[in-house]
């Protein structure tokens, strides 16, 4: 029987992990099956029981789930515990190891694409959820001069503020509401929410456009589709701007050798990302 994994999220018709994953399973030869399941928040617990029941080999979680995945683990890593969010499941016999590799798949990506060093940076990251988690403790890991957490909920945003400050200077860390927010002196913003994503907020900014410049770096998390609103107005407004595809397979190239050993052919996952997107006109 092939080894089992999956992407679990809700809603999943976005992800390209399975796209990406069989691709890599394929290349390298490996018996194995990547799959999506739609696993609504409240089924997360018995999705768990029957990864382990069906032995599966490991799972990646997105939207809504890295949070909540957090308490059906039997083990943490360090960096999921920093982070307060899973995104990678590895099965050991029959106990379930969370990991997290956004932070460090997206860390990889912006600094080997835009060629530059994220120590001294004054960051903003837009969002206070899973993903939101991994980009502050990325920044923070990097040396980052300052980080302010802007969100909609402000609540949500001191909680995450707070978790952080277990492990960091409680001093390098802000809080702001939307509807507050100054990029005056900011270097870096990152988007961590699905705003601008392809069926979720499609065609939406996660934040007024004035509050764009030139000077700025713009990361997007989002990579379908590839050039979101974000990073149009940002391109439009003399920004550098930084895509969601990169961290995605940097992400996703990590869980791969978590699960098995050997690094995935990155090449051929972005090939497929970038082939179905055609496919689909995006």
């Amino acid at each position: 029987m092939p080894d089992l994994l999956a992407v679990l999220g809700h809603p999943i018709r976005h992800s390209f992990s399975p796209i990406m994953h069989q691709a890599a399973i394929v290349d390298r030869g490996l018996d194995a099956v990547y799959t999506a399941i739609d696993v609504a928040p409240e089924q997360l617990r018995d999705a768990f029981c029957g990864m382990r029941v069906l032995g599966f080999l490991g799972a990646n979680l997105t939207i809504p789930h890295k949070e909540r995945a957090l308490e059906y683990m039997d083990e943490l890593t360090d960096r999921a515990q920093r982070i307060g969010a899973v995104n990678t499941v590895i099965r050991d016999k029959n106990r379930l190891i969370g990991d997290n590799t956004d932070g460090a798949g997206w860390l990889e990506s912006i600094t080997t694409e835009l060629s530059l060093s994220l120590t001294g940076v004054r960051a903003v990251v837009i969002g206070a959820g899973g993903a939101a988690h991994a980009i502050c403790d990325a920044l923070l890991q990097a040396g980052c001069e300052s980080l302010t957490i802007a969100n909609r909920d402000v609540v949500r945003a001191q909680t995450l503020a707070v978790h952080l400050q277990t492990w960091y200077k409680q001093s390098l860390i802000q809080v702001v509401g939307l509807d507050q927010l100054s990029t005056d002196g900011i270097d870096l913003l990152i988007n961590t929410t699905p705003v601008g994503m392809h069926g979720l907020a499609q065609g939406q900014m996660p934040i007024a456009e004035h509050l764009l410049h030139s000077t700025m770096i713009v990361s997007d998390l989002v990579y379908r589709p590839m050039q979101t609103p974000l990073l149009l107005a940002a391109k439009n407004r003399g920004a550098l701007v930084h895509g969601g595809l990169g961290m995605l397979i940097a992400q996703g190239a990590l869980a791969f050798h978590a699960w098995f050993g050997c690094d995935p052919p990155r090449s051929v996952m972005e090939q497929a990302i970038l082939h179905d997107m055609k496919n689909h006109h995006e």
